[in-house]
């Protein structure tokens, strides 16, 4: 590991922690991670760039600011996500009164890059992540892998970088959507579905908690994710269903009443079709691992 802090990281942060792989990759290289880290941007944090030496993608996890990129400005907010490339001008500023936490990883190499024109990443615009929480993870988790002295050290960070770029691209959306109505009422009803999923039996029921109308709560739910409302609510049912049955001596019969089902075997019908295998063999099965 490279313990000399990089020429090209900004002296403009109040605090930050980083990691140093390669500073000097080969020109040929397939794959590198070059480094990346967390940094608390100052009041003041302004970066005006015609040129950068690799590829980066950035994070912000909290506060505001702006980008420009490519003659365009997009707002950023947590749950911002952009990058860059060697000839992409770009402009990154803070707002003074709400300054930003950064997350980003600097990279290079063919098959990276070939990755990313796979994505809407090179497209030159601020996406919205839909699951910020997951980005960060992972964010987090290339600056741990990063700072751990290992053989594998370099081909697990790219491992992670791979993973937070499919990641993205499968929960990213342009602004327009990200700051729709529709959106923020798609997002209210989903957390509302996954914090009372133990108190809701059917969709209608779910719409009415959420003052939407069933077929529009449908329509959202075709729009943002791949998955129905009635699929997130039996996911989370069975997730409970095979908590339960793991760790507690409980009947088929007491865990379908627990999660509001009248009837146990159309919840050992729905158990099976989510897990292969019926809740007596999950049972048996969790309990002869113990």
């Amino acid at each position: 590991m490279e313990n000399n802090k990089a020429s090209f990281i900004s002296t403009q942060v109040s605090a930050g922690e980083y990691y140093y792989l390669n500073l000097t990759p080969d020109k040929k290289s397939l794959e590198t991670v070059v480094c990346g880290g967390r940094e608390q941007c100052a009041p003041s944090y302004r970066i005006e760039r015609n040129r950068f030496k690799f590829y980066s993608i950035e994070f912000v996890s909290s506060g505001r600011g702006t980008l420009t990129m490519n003659g365009n400005r997009y707002p950023l907010r947590p749950g911002a996500i952009y990058c860059y490339g060697p000839r992409t001008k770009h402009i990154i500023e803070t707002d003074p009164d709400s300054p930003m936490l950064k997350h980003f990883v600097d990279f290079t190499g063919s098959a990276l890059v070939a990755l990313l024109k796979t994505t809407s990443f090179l497209n030159g615009r601020a996406l919205y992540a839909s699951r910020p929480f997951r980005i960060r993870s992972i964010f987090e988790n290339l600056i741990t892998t990063g700072n751990t002295e290992s053989r594998n050290r370099d081909a697990l960070c790219c491992l992670l970088l791979r993973q937070l770029v499919l990641y993205a691209d499968d929960f990213t959306m342009d602004s327009d959507e990200a700051f729709s109505p529709a959106w923020q009422t798609y997002l209210r009803c989903r957390q509302h579905i996954e914090r009372h999923y133990l108190e809701i039996f059917t969709i209608h029921e779910a719409a009415s908690k959420c003052f939407v109308d069933q077929a529009y709560l449908s329509r959202l739910f075709k729009r943002f994710t791949d998955e129905t409302p009635l699929q997130l609510l039996t996911r989370l049912k069975m997730g409970r269903a095979a908590d339960l049955l793991s760790n507690r001596n409980l009947l088929v019969k007491q865990v379908a009443e627990e999660l509001g089902f009248a009837d146990p075997y159309h919840f050992s019908r729905v158990f099976k079709r989510v897990y292969g295998i019926p809740p007596e063999t999950f049972s048996q099965t969790a309990r002869r691992t113990e």
